[in-house]
């Protein structure tokens, strides 16, 4: 828990002094903070307490469980069938990962035009919910396409990514979402917190 704790007092520092750095190395401004799934709800009351906003920084929240759920309302046992299909299984999965990024890029512009302090910095939490039809890193590939920008500098906006998993031994820019072995990924043009 301390090391939590220590790493998003890190993370916020560093969000606010070398805001302008971030994805520099990685060619995109994409921070993932990978932590030990049963660490769940530590996390996010850490992230509230420590993720807030100030006159510096303007942090925008968006919950993927709730957007998720959101964005296929209604349409549960469709995209159900779509997915047990076998011809059309994995397009669906990636056409729905596309919906939700398109939903995060509608929330993010909402934000954006509705900021009025602050640098913004997007935070992304409740990325399990994106397991098994996606994953963090086919999210961020695909909100990329929309590549959200400060209204106020034309600057990319950092997304920081609240990604539940660990590292594997002696590996970078690698994580195994949700812990699992099976589920190994490489960050999508972004760097670790």
């Amino acid at each position: 828990m301390d090391d939590l704790v220590e790493r998003l007092e890190l993370l916020t520092e560093r969000l606010k002094t070398a805001y302008d750095g971030i994805g520099h190395s990685s060619g995109r401004p994409y921070v993932y903070f990978i932590y030990p799934p049963d660490q769940e709800r530590a996390v996010r009351r850490l992230v509230d307490e420590h993720l807030r906003s100030g006159d510096a920084i303007y942090y925008h929240h968006i919950d993927m469980l709730t957007l998720a759920v959101d964005s296929l309302k209604g349409q549960e046992e469709k995209r159900q069938a779509l997915l047990d299909d076998p011809v059309k299984g994995k397009g669906a999965a990636q056409a729905i990962v596309r919906l939700w990024a398109r939903q995060v890029s509608r929330t993010v512009e909402a934000g954006l035009a509705a900021q009025t302090c602050g640098r913004p910095v997007i935070v992304l939490k409740g990325l399990a919910a994106l397991h098994p039809i996606g994953n963090p890193t086919s999210l961020m590939e695909a909100i990329a396409e929309q590549e959200p920008r400060d209204y106020a500098t034309g600057q990319v906006v950092p997304f920081v990514l609240l990604v539940p998993g660990k590292h594997p031994p002696q590996t970078s820019r690698t994580y195994l979402f949700l812990g699992r072995e099976d589920l190994r990924m490489e960050f999508y043009r972004g760097e670790e917190a």
